[in-house]
């Protein structure tokens, strides 16, 4: 292998590093924003349950008036069925007592029930509170964590992109701006080895897309320092240092 092709072996290495440490670095900044969102979802659900008790208690409001003005109603009613001249008069106004005490009986099992439905809520609110004071002291700890692990990991990787900047260097430019696209485009897999299929007998293919490779691509690696891009996915190809055969199906 010529010097423009291990220039690039070498760049595929320490790019492979660099990006291995930021995805590092990457999943410390997700164990946070997961941690971070749990609190948030338990949030939400406390202020949703709040938001219940509030509607629950204008309701619970609403009714104890309700059952205010038709008690004081029937106060007036006995006041009037004791003054009642007439069995007719007399029966009336039994009925509008009788009517009114039901729907008392009523309106005091749907407060009873909205009772029964705060007292609920608000002992979720309580224990969510709980969980939300749990989770921020683990926050803490994930943060503190993670704030230790990325100081290191950030020393490590300024001495890999300084590495690679001196990698970099050794690359003819063209070549170099080549590698930077194709790093975007796959993820920083730029090279693909090609390997030898059916036994050895001749035919080849990428590492890259599994697709065969021309003999005379496998024989221009293998004699020249020549930099030959895969036709099928654009990768640039190399010798495979550790060859191992395959039988195709």
């Amino acid at each position: 292998m010529g010097l423009i092709l291990s220039s690039l072996v070498d760049l595929q290495a320490i790019e492979n590093q660099v990006r291995r440490t930021e995805k590092e670095l990457r999943k410390g900044q997700r164990q946070v924003k997961q941690q971070q969102y749990r609190i948030e979802q338990l949030q939400a659900t406390i202020r949703a349950n709040q938001e219940e008790i509030k509607l629950a208690r204008m309701q619970y409001d609403k009714l104890e008036l309700d059952l205010k003005v038709r008690e004081e109603r029937i106060a007036h009613m006995r006041v009037a069925l004791n003054s009642a001249k007439t069995n007719k008069e007399y029966s009336t106004v039994l009925t509008g007592i009788n009517t009114d005490k039901a729907d008392n009986a009523k309106l005091e099992d749907q407060i009873l029930a909205l009772i029964t439905h705060i007292d609920s809520d608000q002992a979720a609110c309580k224990e969510i509170e709980e969980n939300i004071s749990q989770e921020n002291e683990k926050l803490k700890i994930v943060c503190e964590d993670v704030e230790k692990r990325q100081k290191v990991t950030n020393v490590e990787l300024e001495k890999q992109l300084e590495h690679r900047c001196e990698v970099y260097q050794k690359v003819p430019a063209k070549f170099g701006v080549m590698f930077d696209r194709l790093a975007e485009r796959y993820d920083g897999e730029v090279l693909a080895a090609i390997s030898q299929l059916n036994g050895g007998r001749g035919d080849y293919s990428c590492g890259g897309c599994y697709m065969k490779v021309p003999l005379e691509v496998a024989n221009s690696l293998m004699t020249h320092d020549n930099v030959i891009i895969c036709p099928t996915c654009g990768r640039i190809l190399v010798l495979d240092k550790n060859p191992s055969q395959t039988s195709s199906a």
